[in-house]
């Protein structure tokens, strides 16, 4: 993966994720926004007010639509193998870095909307209190696994073949009945 613009990455680190909030997830906004449309043209039509009162209720709608898809295209997410970073804003960036090293815990969240349009939150809480949201993502099942196996330096592979720990049981029965017969 390339890294983004806005951030200036450590000699050795690695992009694992990137992604930004999906526009699926203000459908809800923007049906609103058609409904306003709708309204504004239907109502003038019905009551026979002058086509300038289409105005207000057009603007609306703009300002909804706006207001609710910006904010998806002006947030981005950056995974490495040693930070969560987002970053809000265009003009002025707020980027925030949570090292992985301090991370306590990572969650996600999914509405039931989310769990059916495959978006949610993941939230990574670090020491000393504060946490970050990455909101509306893809799959964030996904991304908080990987937050989380990245935050504990593992793979989540066990180690050893099947046959060193078949010995191990082997060996532990056999000591369980040693003490059981001791006894």
């Amino acid at each position: 993966m390339s890294n983004p613009d806005w951030i200036t990455l450590d000699d050795g680190e690695t992009v694992e994720w990137t992604g930004s909030p999906r526009l699926v997830s203000v459908f809800a906004q923007l049906l609103v926004a058609a409904l306003v449309v709708v309204g504004s043209v239907v109502l003038p039509v019905v009551t026979r007010l002058p086509l300038i009162a289409i105005g207000p209720g057009v603007l609306l709608a703009l300002l909804i639509t706006v207001a609710s898809v910006y904010p998806i295209y002006t947030t981005a997410f950056l995974v490495t193998d040693r930070a969560v970073y987002t970053k809000r804003g265009r003009r002025s960036r707020r980027v925030t870095t949570l090292e992985l090293d301090r991370v306590q815990d990572v969650s996600y969240s999914q509405s039931a909307v989310g769990g059916v349009l495959g978006y949610g939150t993941v939230t990574v809480e670090i020491a000393g209190g504060g946490n970050v949201s990455l909101s509306a993502v893809g799959d964030p099942k996904a991304v908080a696994d990987l937050v989380g196996r990245l935050t504990r330096g593992t793979d989540d592979t066990i180690p050893g073949s099947v046959e060193q720990w078949r010995a191990v049981r082997d060996e532990l029965r056999g000591i369980r009945s040693a003490l059981e017969s001791s006894r």
